[in-house]
């Protein structure tokens, strides 16, 4: 697992916002562009259909977790940039679609009774460990992701740095 760590983007975003609200708005727009590559081989990595069992409804404390559906899968797949306090990322591609998210990550933590255990297995034999589609998509087009990702952060530096002289 990889990952780009660049200390003061997220305060840098924050003043962009306070001083030009467009240019911060126009960075968004840039970042998801760069990321579209990534999350485009995300959406068309979701196959039709999983397990046989994931096509019924299974709600959960209240919760509606399944049917799988390849359509909302997709749209599940998501850019966010986020520059609040209890954000670990600023910029991070992520699976809202509950049951696109448990395909892909169910078995990662273990810790389940044997129904889960069994389900687990059938995901594994079948579509190999976790992450089963997020992770290894967006490997796929990493290098040219964060290259690219990293200009903007340098441009999002200099407006601030350009800002805060003035």
């Amino acid at each position: 697992m990889t990952s780009v760590e660049v200390f003061g983007i997220k305060k840098a975003l924050k003043e962009l916002q306070a001083l030009d609200p467009n240019l911060r708005k126009q960075i968004n727009e840039d970042a998801k562009n760069i990321a579209k590559p990534a999350t485009d081989g995300i959406k068309n990595a979701y196959p039709s259909k999983y397990l046989s069992g994931m096509a019924r409804p299974w709600v959960q404390r209240g919760r509606q977790l399944f049917p799988y559906d390849t359509a909302l899968a997709r749209k599940g797949v998501q850019l966010k940039i986020a520059t609040g306090k209890r954000n670990v990322s600023v910029i991070r591609i992520e699976q809202k679609n509950p049951a696109a998210a448990i395909i892909d990550m169910a078995g990662k933590h273990g810790g389940t009774n044997a129904h889960g255990a069994r389900f687990i297995a059938s995901l594994t034999a079948m579509f190999g460990a976790p992450s089963r589609v997020m992770w290894p998509e967006y490997e796929k087009k990493s290098t040219e992701v964060e290259r690219a990702m990293l200009q903007v952060v340098e441009h999002v530096m200099e407006a601030t740095n350009k800002n805060l002289v003035m």
